[in-house]
């Protein structure tokens, strides 16, 4: 086992150097090691039903053989894990106004609010915001709509959700999610029901946890925050992980998010 050193605060990671690497290329993990490895750890996923596996799996087939290869070197690549953790662009509020159908019990909106290209466009990261609304079951039919008047939230249960994901060559390696539930009477926020995240981790060289959500009002503003905490060692240094990822949302609908250092 190597022997760790000196460390150093980068980006949120703490960075652990380690004895010097007899080359320079990238280690790889056992299920990056090849295209045939990588592709086996993805079917596995999707056979396991683990979403977004197979699309991700279907993506990475259709790369051509060096694409492959490239993609599999920024998986081990600190500097592109590097990209994924710095922070993510602040949401935007958004519109929060889904069409509902008379017979719908919930509707979503959805939509990207932010789009980063790095390195020369092979990486991109991007920030997206998701609001479910589920109407109150004694509303009458026609005021089934998502904004009641003066723009606000129509009465009932919403979920407002903040996303911040890495794409490499096209394919979404990583997802992070939080979201938090509230109940509006269609003037204000009454009650914040519970806040919760979510993971999709196809870069098998770095795992994640979570910690517990927490979900609180502040004023008129229901929150949901969780904290993603994981670790990696790469053949010349080792990474720890510590960002929080937070989402806020008012009368109006989802007022923000952000992935940050904690």
């Amino acid at each position: 086992m190597a022997i760790l050193g000196s460390a150093a605060i980068i980006a949120g990671m703490t960075q652990t150097t380690v004895a010097a690497a007899d080359d320079t290329s990238p280690a790889r993990s056992n299920e990056t090691a090849s295209a045939s490895e990588y592709m086996a750890y993805l079917a596995w996923n999707a056979a396991s039903q683990k979403p977004g596996a197979a699309e991700a799996l279907r993506k990475f087939k259709a790369l051509s053989p060096s694409d492959r290869e490239k993609y599999l070197d920024y998986l081990n690549n600190p500097k592109a894990l590097e990209a994924l953790l710095q922070e993510a662009a602040e949401g935007e509020p958004g519109t929060d106004t889904p069409t509902v159908s008379t017979a719908a019990a919930n509707t979503t909106a959805a939509g990207v609010t932010s789009s980063t290209p790095l390195f020369g466009g092979d990486i991109v990261i991007e920030t997206a915001q998701e609001s479910t609304f589920t109407p109150d079951p004694d509303e009458p039919t026609p005021a089934k709509e998502a904004q009641a008047a003066g723009g606000k939230l129509r009465k009932g249960t919403w979920e407002s959700k903040f996303t911040a994901s890495q794409k490499i060559l096209g394919v979404t390696v990583t997802k992070l999610s939080v979201w938090v539930s509230y109940y509006t009477n269609g003037n204000k926020i009454t009650k914040v029901n519970f806040a919760d995240g979510g993971k999709r981790n196809y870069n098998a060289a770095v795992a994640l946890t979570k910690s517990i959500p927490k979900a609180w009002m502040d004023g008129s503003y229901a929150n949901g925050s969780i904290i993603w905490e994981g670790s990696i060692v790469f053949k010349d240094f080792g990474i720890s992980i510590d960002k929080r990822q937070k989402v806020w949302a008012n009368a109006y609908g989802f007022r923000g998010g952000y992935l940050k250092n904690v």
